[in-house]
Formats: C-alpha cells, structure tokens, sequence
C-alpha cells in the first residue's frame, strides 16, 4: 500500500477526538454563562466578563446555539469520513489562522496595554474565540491531509 493510499484510508480519529473537545469547551462556556444569567453562583466567573460583546444576550445565545449545532455536525460528519476537498482545507486553514491570530493578539493586547478598553480586557471571549479557530484550523487540517 502506498502513503497516498495510507493517507487516504486514515481513520480520522485525532481529528474527532480535537474537534470534539473544542465543541465540548465552547458548550462549557455557553453553559456556564447561560448559568451565570439565569442564576448566578460565586464559582464561575461574573456573567459580564463572559460577555465580550455588544449583542444582547439572547442574540448571543441564539449565535451560540447555531455555532454548537454546526460544531457538532462538523465533527460527526468527520466521523462519519465524508469526501474532502483540500480547497475547502486550505480556505479554512487560512480563515483560522487570521482568526487564531487576531484573538490571541486581543487577548494579549487587553492583558497589556489595552486594558483600560473593555472589549480588549475580557480575556474570557478572547479565549473561547481562540477555542473557535481551533476547530476550524483542525477541520481545515482534516480536509487538507485527507484526500
């Protein structure tokens, strides 16, 4: 059997595992800001520093949502190893690394010298967006490297 071969009958397995654990932190995140609305408790942190926009709450959570089905049916279609085209793979591995690296440069940029603007100094958005360009880099790396 060739590398080709090999490459192409790969189980996806690495692949599920890492966008099933980023679907996972980002429902976490959904649930624990959702619990902070509905009946705040003193473990998790205040509802608004989960709250790294100027959307009203139910359009966040309606966003959210959406996002988490999407999500969830990405990682089950990968599971399921559907046809993969390394156009798609490559257009979201450029989409998540300018992604990737806008958050993660707000997210250092509200711990340094942008702490005193509020959308900067949230670094719990900053942080589940860097989970979001997560699963879209490794999506983008399932489709390039299986094909």
């Amino acid at each position: 059997m060739s590398d080709s071969a090999d490459k192409s009958q790969a189980t996806p397995t690495v692949h599920v595992v890492l966008l099933g654990l980023f679907t996972a932190l980002f429902a976490s995140r959904v649930a624990a800001q959702l619990a902070q609305y509905a009946a705040p408790t003193r473990w998790l942190p205040p509802f608004e520093a989960w709250q790294g926009s100027g959307l009203a709450y139910p359009v966040l959570l309606a966003s959210q949502l959406t996002i988490l089905v999407a999500m969830a049916w990405g990682t089950g279609a990968v599971r399921r190893k559907p046809r993969t085209r390394k156009s798609v793979g490559r257009w979201l591995i450029a989409l998540g690394a300018v992604y990737f690296s806008s958050m993660a440069l707000r997210l250092v940029l509200g711990l340094t010298v942008l702490s005193d603007i509020a959308w900067f100094a949230k670094p719990l958005p900053a942080l589940f967006h860097l989970v979001l360009a997560g699963y879209v880099l490794t999506l983008g790396q399932y489709h390039s490297w299986h094909d």
